[in-house]
């Protein structure tokens, strides 16, 4: 018998508590002390259930590092135009939603670092998350490319003033504290921008 619409909609909702209760526990704990277990308590479901919609603790990871990197993140930080009429605005308007998202990231982030530290542990997310880098990079250079053709910036190195804006991004958020970042962030938006070296 097929399941009704209510059913499904419990089951995906079961199975995004305990994913979002697992990248908790890999970001806080780290894959080893994480254990199945852990997860059914922390998401309120019995351990058997996980294995409903998770086959084993490395799908489990898997899953907890790449689904909300291509469901949310991904779209979230593509989200610029490098073909924008007013590029300058455009710029601001990307610096200021990419800094409000990595400061939204905190949890997640630790879950990539440690993915990143320990990438061949770990192959196949970090594989997810290196295309992403290098795609968010390449966008990152248009806009930027684009920029210093229309005299918006300074002519510079795009790939390595592309490089060194993400690694500010990552560098910003697991370095202050939520209470920290929360009162500086519209501040680290100057540096952003002096990173992509502006006309003066």
């Amino acid at each position: 018998m097929p399941l009704s619409d209510k059913q499904i909609k419990a089951m995906e909702q079961k199975r995004e508590k305990i994913l979002q209760q697992a990248i908790i526990l890999f970001a806080e704990q780290g894959y080893e002390s994480t254990t199945i277990a852990k997860v059914a308590k922390a998401s309120g479901v019995s351990f058997g259930s996980v294995f409903t919609y998770f086959e084993n603790k490395d799908q489990l990871f898997y899953h907890a590092v790449t689904e909300p990197l291509n469901t949310v993140f991904k779209v979230d930080l593509l989200d610029f135009d490098p073909e924008a009429e007013d590029l300058l605005a455009e710029i601001k308007s990307m610096i200021d939603n990419h800094i409000r998202i990595f400061i939204e990231m905190r949890t997640y982030l630790q879950l990539v670092v440690q993915v990143i530290g320990q990438h061949t542990k770990f192959p196949e997310p970090f594989k997810e998350l290196d295309d992403f880098s290098i795609e968010f990079i390449q966008k990152l250079i248009l806009i930027i490319t684009n920029a210093q053709r229309r005299c918006v910036l300074e002519d510079s190195d795009a790939d390595l003033t592309a490089t060194a804006y993400l690694g500010f991004l990552l560098g910003i958020r697991l370095t202050f504290t939520d209470y920290a970042v929360s009162r500086i962030w519209e501040k680290l938006k100057i540096p952003a921008f002096q990173l992509l070296y502006p006309k003066r």
